[in-house]
């Protein structure tokens, strides 16, 4: 694809503007300043990108769908990094626990939770472009947004998102997700942890694992308590939880855990990688309060001890 001219972009826009090459102007509208700068954004890293219809939007599919058309009113879990073009946010690492999303795609990227808010409304051309132009799941699509249609002029200081700040996304939509952990997530987990799959057995249901040591107590089965010393980390290698004394019968105890524990006896001591599949799934996990403390689709790393007691 021939990339156009600046000059050429603008007049397909709906506000024209005026960049270097053309006649100038001291004050830009909104409008005006988000179209400017995806244009220099575009221009400054060579992107070869086409714009979507008469929107503002660009998009370059990186990866052709293979799986199922995209629907609104399915649910599918999404993996994304997201950065603004002035460089002063980014978000890009598809292993981090933010960089997921699994909700009906309609309102994709807020959620359900803002279902009937401005915002998911003026994202429409957004999910648009991928459902029209990415077409099918399991592919991967850049699109560059304006900040207008997003988190617009004040930004999300919660997230570190500046004002104004129109953003770059890559989006992969999946159908299988259980495929993408154990090709991609788990692997790289284990890389990440400075292990190698070489060194750890796979069970039936996907989860890595290495007996550090079997113990010498008594067997461990489903139905005993047990208290363990563990370490729960995410799929970017930073800890979700950390506790010295947690009492708990094997059973009560998400799959994995529970397959894992009855390798070992009393006083051993395992480390393992587990798919979403076996641990919290599409649902997650929440506090009180309903914040995810494990996003759904959410790929685990355990080290656990089990005390001889």
């Amino acid at each position: 694809m021939t990339k156009p001219t600046p000059c050429i972009l603008m007049a397909g826009i709906a506000t024209a503007l005026f960049l270097s090459g053309c006649d100038k102007k001291e004050y830009y509208s909104f409008e005006e300043l988000d179209n400017k700068n995806i244009l220099e954004y575009i221009e400054k890293n060579n992107l070869n990108v086409s714009q979507y219809k008469e929107t503002d939007l660009f998009y370059q599919v990186l990866e052709e769908g293979t799986g199922n058309p995209i629907d609104y009113k399915n649910s599918y879990p999404v993996v994304y990094t997201v950065k603004s073009l002035d460089g002063k946010y980014s978000s890009g690492d598809t292993m981090s626990f933010n960089n997921r999303y699994t909700d009906y795609f309609g309102y994709f990227p807020f959620g359900s939770g803002a279902a009937g808010s401005p915002t998911v409304e003026r994202t429409g051309d957004f999910k648009e472009v991928i459902r029209e132009v990415l077409k099918k799941t399991n592919g991967k699509i850049r699109i560059i947004v304006p900040s207008r249609l997003m988190y617009g002029r004040n930004g999300d200081s919660r997230v570190g998102i500046p004002p104004n700040a129109s953003l770059d996304y890559v989006v992969t939509v999946h159908d299988n997700f259980e495929d993408f952990e154990n090709d991609w997530v788990i692997p790289n987990m284990v890389k990440r942890a400075g292990l190698s799959l070489d060194d750890l057995t796979k069970t039936e249901d996907g989860i890595y694992y290495k007996i550090i040591s079997e113990g010498s107590g008594d067997p461990i089965a489903a139905d005993s308590t047990v208290t363990t010393k563990f370490v729960l980390k995410r799929p970017d290698g930073s800890t979700i939880q950390q506790l010295d004394d947690y009492k708990a019968k094997v059973s009560d105890n998400i799959t994995g855990w529970q397959n894992m524990m009855i390798l070992l006896r009393k006083g051993g001591k395992i480390r393992f990688f587990m798919p979403s599949t076996v641990a919290y799934g599409r649902t997650g996990s929440t506090d009180a309060t309903g914040n995810y403390v494990i996003p759904p689709y959410s790929s685990l790393d355990y080290e656990v001890e089990v005390k001889d007691e």
